[in-house]
């Protein structure tokens, strides 16, 4: 406790036209300017002080004899308590204290929505007057700087709120033990005021370095709207700013930043400015640390600054460069080759290609764009990082070779090109992304009437089976099963390249024909097709398959009774022996042999085409004679 003389000015006693108070301390209006005199503590030097009252029901004159006053500090319940508010509690002194360490009056960040008077509405409602209580007080003179100013309730409301939240959510708040504000009782029975004081600074000035060499030219702007945060000698957050116009003069001017109300202590600064890189940090070996950067390149942090009672700091500055912007590209294509090498093959367009990343400043990035007329696809204004390339199959295509550009990165996952390192400015090309038309097989299973095997003129034979087995070009096994159509054909669609083998099940009720491989370069065997190589959008067809039906053979031995060669009338012989003898159309030697039916009837059925020979054994009782050929000659 101390003593000292004060006494009070108001902004609404001044003659109209200058300014709302001194202000010498936040540069800020306020409801009261303290000229304090005469003091015996040493936190608390004579002079002027921005200062608000407690208690809007107890008198204190303007301009008037000094009083005698006593001080408590401001940030602590046992404070108000000595001076009637026995009920406040920790957290309504600290939203007091937040709310005089913001500067809501002149920061060009709330838009000049704020005046004095609402601070002053504010901090009595945080107190804990009532609305209903304060009604009259809205007409004040004092409040309302005489009339040049209207109060509103709304707006009071806001940094109420505001206050609230901020001390609810921890951030944004001086240090607990900072000393910098007080209560002045002036003698126990008028209006106490709280004011700041003995309050140390730190801030200064974040610019566009244009050349580069960390110092502050002349013709370099200020850089408005980063964040600058203030961390304590422990490392924690405790107060968030943008930078903007210093108020030092009239002129609005840019890039400046400052933190108030901080006690005695260790802080250290973090600018965060995505979009930009920081400049040298210390250049000329901090020689000039008025006027060079101190954040460093990669972290943004300052040094850190140790700050006595009342000292201002006004050098912690930050440096930005525009960085180069990076970029990656590459081609969607149709890979005819099949090799990954993007040649002077059809391009794709109309591909979604999606971006996904963290850049250098450790932000999540993403952008989706698609391919031109010319199959390319790009994405520019990137920082440095490392980023993945990510595109959306092809409608008609089949998945091809990935090939990782100019910078590197891994193919490892399909249609995906993952890891690509970016530095700032450089430029990721080729990053590409092969596709594969899909190839197909067609041909006809037919009933080759004449065995000549063509299918010109012959009937197709539905519901035969046909496999396609083989390996693609990605070392898969294939195999694939269907059946023919009405008009015998069959079809394998959406192959990828590889080596096939095309199999049938031989048809019933049919022999085996001549086989065929068409136009796909293989090889026909006894129903199937080997080594047939698909290339990328290989269309073979006529790959078939003829099938001939089975001919049969018949004829009768039978007593020829008037030995005219004709079996009209006449009776069958039983058991008689019957043999064919031959070569089919394959080569192949025939010799079966049969016996007669009761009606002296036989037949050799299941036949191939070929030349045959029948030959009788001469039945016994009986003489030979007279043979007859039947409709096939002979």
């Amino acid at each position: 406790m101390s003593t000292f003389t004060i006494r009070v000015t108001s902004s609404a006693t001044n003659p109209s036209g200058s300014s709302y108070g001194q202000q010498p301390d936040l540069g800020a209006p306020s409801y009261w300017d303290v000229y304090i005199s005469n003091s015996s503590d040493p936190l608390l030097p004579n002079g002027v002080y921005d200062g608000y009252c407690l208690n809007p029901f107890q008198f204190i004159n303007g301009y008037t004899p000094a009083y005698g006053a006593q001080n408590y500090v401001g940030n602590a319940v046992s404070s108000f308590a000595a001076i009637g508010f026995g009920s406040i509690s920790q957290q309504q002194v600290d939203g007091i204290n937040w709310l005089l360490s913001q500067n809501f009056t002149s920061d060009a960040k709330f838009g000049g929505q704020f005046n004095f008077g609402e601070v002053q509405y504010a901090i009595w409602r945080l107190v804990g007057f009532t609305d209903a209580q304060l009604t009259g007080e809205l007409s004040d003179p004092y409040l309302t700087a005489n009339g040049r100013q209207s109060v509103s309730v709304s707006d009071a409301n806001i940094l109420i709120s505001d206050a609230q939240a901020a001390i609810a959510s921890g951030h944004g708040l001086v240090p607990s033990n900072a000393y910098f504000s007080e209560i002045i009782d002036p003698d126990g029975t008028v209006q106490p005021l709280i004011i700041q004081l003995q309050t140390a600074k730190l801030g200064d000035y974040v610019w566009l370095d244009t050349n580069g060499n960390g110092i502050q030219n002349v013709g370099e702007v200020g850089v408005d709207n980063v964040v600058v945060e203030l961390y304590n000698g422990a490392g924690q957050l405790i107060a968030t700013t943008l930078t903007g116009d210093d108020f030092s003069t009239a002129a609005v001017e840019h890039g400046f930043y400052q933190f108030a109300g901080l006690a005695a202590g260790n802080y250290q600064v973090k600018f965060v400015a995505p979009g930009y890189q920081f400049t040298t940090q210390d250049a000329l070996g901090n020689s000039q640390d008025a006027i060079d950067s101190d954040a460093n390149a990669v972290t943004g942090f300052s040094q850190i600054v140790t700050l006595a009672a009342g000292q201002s700091n006004q050098t912690v500055d930050a440096g930005l460069i525009v960085p180069p912007a990076a970029k990656i590209s590459g081609f969607v294509y149709e890979d005819v080759g099949n090799d990954g090498l993007r040649n002077a093959e059809p391009a794709i367009s109309g591909v979604s290609v999606t971006l996904t990343g963290i850049n250098d400043l450790g932000a999540a990035v993403t952008a989706t764009t698609v391919t031109n007329a010319l199959g390319y696809y790009e994405f520019v204004g990137l920082r440095a990082g490392t980023y993945t390339v990510a595109e959306t199959q092809p409608a008609g295509y089949l998945d091809g070779k990935d090939t990782a550009g100019t910078t590197g990165g891994s193919v490892a996952t399909n249609d995906q090109i993952s890891g690509i390192p970016l530095a700032s400015g450089q430029h990721s090309q080729e990053n590409n992304f092969g596709e594969l038309k899909p190839a197909s097989l067609t041909g006809f299973v037919f009933n080759d009437a004449n065995n000549d095997g063509s299918r010109a003129g012959d009937a197709g034979i539905a519901g035969a089976t046909v496999k396609l087995t083989g390996t693609d070009d990605l070392g898969q096994p294939v195999s694939l099963t269907t059946t023919t159509v009405a008009d015998g054909s069959y079809s394998f669609t959406n192959l990828r390249p590889g080596s096939y083998v095309v199999t049938e099940t031989q048809p019933a009720g049919y022999l085996d024909g001549r086989d065929s491989a068409g136009n796909s370069g293989g090889t026909a065997g006894n129903d199937v097709v080997t080594a047939i190589t698909l290339s990328p959008g290989a269309t073979p067809s006529e790959v078939n398959f003829g099938e001939i039906k089975a001919s049969s053979l018949a004829g009768f031995v039978f007593a020829d009774a008037n030995n005219d060669g004709s079996r009209a009338g006449d009776i069958g012989i039983a058991g008689a022996t019957v043999k064919l003898t031959g070569t089919d159309d394959l080569g192949s030697p025939v010799s079966l042999t049969t016996t007669t039916a009761a009606d002296g009837s036989y037949s050799f059925a299941a036949l191939r085409p070929g030349i045959y020979a029948l030959t009788e054994t001469q039945p016994a009782g009986y003489l030979d004679g007279k043979d007859s050929v039947g409709t096939q000659g002979g």
